[in-house]
């Protein structure tokens, strides 16, 4: 799963040297990539803890893809919101139970995060972007623990749920993605929801752990934090194009770029 994350990578980076250096073979590909990125640079910028967060996500798939099974399970755990590391450490299993998932997921996050938090964060703002992340992660963890915990103790789930890994980064993009309603037309909006209930709905009907009413849960945090969307910094940013950068935010990018071939010579 890996592999695609990598080929992406050294794809960007040979697109940015043949641009640098101006190789005349790949002219008509180097065209492209100079109108793409001041967009694609001024994206990034826009949403700098979406793409770290990824960045971040890639180190750590990475780590379980070069670690035995063995380890690679004993990390997951170590890091799990399950009952016995709430019980044990549980602020420090609340976050960093978001920076570890499966390598399977790896490629949804690469497709969702820049479509997805990219613009809300832009839209909000890094710092509320990352709260109401988190406020998702951990609400959704806490509540689907709880109710886990009460099964047990009445004899309606097994004892092994104590112990179940429970890691990855889905409850806190749910409660973002259910905040992203607010950000689209209306006629979208309810498309959006439905699009979104279906798929933590999917998570129930697909896997049938409790865990995944989490998805759920995250979703129905998301849509109560409509108050946030409603800051005075929030609501002047909601003319800005969804997915674009704004234009001075490219142009800045265009003159950065520029510059940096004047300096260069290239």
């Amino acid at each position: 799963m890996l592999v695609i994350p990598i080929v992406a990578i050294v794809l960007v980076a040979a697109l940015s040297l043949a641009s640098r250096y101006r190789w005349a073979w790949a002219e008509p590909v180097t065209r492209r990539w100079d109108h793409f990125l001041p967009i694609a640079r001024a994206y990034v910028r826009c949403s700098p803890a979406t793409f770290t967060y990824l960045f971040i996500l890639l180190i750590t798939t990475w780590v379980l893809r070069s670690s035995t099974v063995t380890i690679g399970h004993q990390l997951l755990w170590q890091h799990s919101t399950n009952l016995i590391r709430l019980r044990d450490d549980p602020v420090s299993v609340l976050v960093t139970s978001a920076f570890w998932l499966t390598p399977r997921e790896l490629l949804l996050w690469m497709a969702l995060f820049p479509l997805v938090m990219a613009p809300v964060e832009k839209w909000l703002g890094s710092l509320r972007g990352i709260v109401v992340f988190f406020v998702g992660h951990v609400g959704a963890s806490l509540v689907t623990a709880a109710v886990i915990a009460i099964m047990i103790s009445h004899h309606w789930a097994p004892q092994r749920l104590k112990d179940v890994i429970d890691v990855g980064s889905s409850y806190g993009f749910w409660c973002v993605a259910a905040l992203f309603t607010y950000r689209l037309p209306r006629p979208w909006r309810w498309v959006w929801v439905g699009t979104i209930l279906v798929g933590a709905l999917g998570f129930i009907a697909w896997r049938t752990s409790f865990a995944d009413y989490g998805h759920l849960i995250a979703m129905l945090i998301g849509l109560a934090l409509y108050p946030v969307t409603r800051v005075p910094a929030v609501r002047l940013r909601d003319g800005w194009p969804i997915w674009r950068p704004p234009t001075l935010m490219i142009d800045l990018e265009i003159e950065r770029i520029e510059a940096r071939h004047r300096l260069t010579g290239r």
